[in-house]
C-alpha cells in the first residue's frame, strides 16, 4: 500500500509542478516588485511544497515512519563531507561552463524577470540572496522527494537498485525540454546522488552539491 501511495504522489505532483506554474512575469514593474518576483520564483516554492513539506507530512502522518530513515538527517559525517568536498569544484566548474551557453539562458533561472535584469545595475545582490534561499528550498524538496521519499519508499519493495533507477528515470523525465546536455548530466546526477544517499544514509550531500551547481548556474547567467 505505502509503494502505491509514493507512485500515485509522485505522478500527480510531478505533473503539477511541470505543467502548471509558470515563470512569472518577463520584467518587473516598479510598482509590483516583490509581487513579481514571487509570483516569478513559483518553480522554486511549489517544488519546496510539492515535493518537500508535503512528503514529510505523509512520512509522518500516513505511514507514521521517522523521516530519519528517509535521509533527513547527517548519516555517515566522514562520507558526507568527503563527497561534497570532491565534488564541489566539479559541479562549480559543470555550472560555469553551463552559463555561458545560451541554451541554458533559455532555461534558467526559471524566474522570467531575472533573465532580463543585470543586477548590478537593476537589483541588490541582496534580491540574489532571497532567489539564492529559495532556491535552497527548491532542492531540498528535489532530494528529498526522490533521494528520499521515493528512494527509501520503494526500496524495501523492490531492491535499492530499482529504487535508485526508478527515482533517476522520473527526475530525468522532469527535465524534458532543457538543454541535451542537461539531460544526459541528470541521469549521471541521479544515479550518482541516488547511491550517495544510500551508502551515506543521507540526502544532505546530494542536496549540497545540488544546490551549489544551481546557484552557480544562475550567478553566472544573471551577472
Amino acid at each position: 500500500m505505502k509503494e502505491k501511495i509514493i507512485l500515485l504522489y509522485v505522478l500527480f505532483s510531478t505533473v503539477i509542478w511541470k505543467c502548471t506554474f509558470n515563470s512569472g512575469v518577463a520584467k518587473f514593474s516598479e510598482d509590483w516588485f516583490w509581487y513579481d518576483f514571487f509570483v516569478g520564483e513559483g518553480k522554486l516554492i511549489s517544488a519546496f511544497i510539492l515535493f518537500g513539506i508535503i512528503p514529510i507530512l505523509i512520512v509522518k502522518f500516513v505511514f507514521h515512519e521517522n523521516l530519519s530513515d528517509y535521509g533527513l538527517r547527517i548519516g555517515e559525517v566522514v562520507r558526507t563531507f568527503r563527497s561534497f568536498c570532491i565534488a564541489f569544484p566539479l559541479v562549480t566548474v559543470i555550472a560555469i561552463m553551463a552559463g555561458n551557453s545560451d541554451l541554458f539562458h533559455n532555461v534558467y533561472p526559471f524566474n522570467f524577470g531575472l533573465r532580463r535584469c543585470n543586477l548590478s545595475d537593476e537589483l541588490s545582490y541582496e534580491i540574489f540572496l532571497i532567489h539564492a534561499f529559495l532556491y535552497l528550498g527548491y532542492y531540498f524538496g528535489w532530494e528529498f522527494m526522490f533521494r528520499g521519499f521515493m528512494q527509501h519508499g520503494l526500496s524495501t519493495k523492490c531492491g535499492i537498485g530499482i529504487a535508485i533507477l526508478m527515482q533517476t528515470i522520473t527526475s530525468v523525465m522532469l527535465h524534458f525540454g532543457h538543454p541535451t546536455g542537461e539531460i544526459f548530466g541528470s541521469i549521471c546526477a541521479g544515479l550518482a546522488w541516488g547511491y550517495l544517499a544510500y551508502r551515506s544514509r543521507s540526502i544532505l550531500s546530494g542536496f549540497a552539491q545540488h544546490a551549489t551547481l544551481g546557484i552557480v548556474l544562475d550567478w553566472k547567467l544573471i551577472y
